[in-house]
């Protein structure tokens, strides 16, 4: 099921869900977007992609599915 990450308490709810940190005091959104993304690529690859798309795979441009092919191809 595709899932939005609109804003810092959609990340800190879907961190929370993964069981990773809470953000650091001088985090920005991005930087924590993409540390989460981060974590959670080897365990779900789709929800790391909405992560740092901040949107479901449904809604994802052309440019979006296309960084995320690309990325999963580069994949060992």
């Amino acid at each position: 099921m595709p899932m939005d990450f609109p804003d810092m308490e959609s990340l800190e709810d879907a961190a929370e869900r993964w069981k990773f940190r809470k953000p650091n005091k001088d985090e920005t959104e991005e930087q924590y977007r993409a540390a989460l993304a981060d974590f959670v690529a080897p365990k779900d690859f789709v929800e790391s992609c909405e992560i740092r798309n901040k949107v479901g795979w449904d809604k994802f441009s052309e440019g979006q599915e296309f960084d995320m092919l690309s990325q999963k191809v580069k994949q060992p």
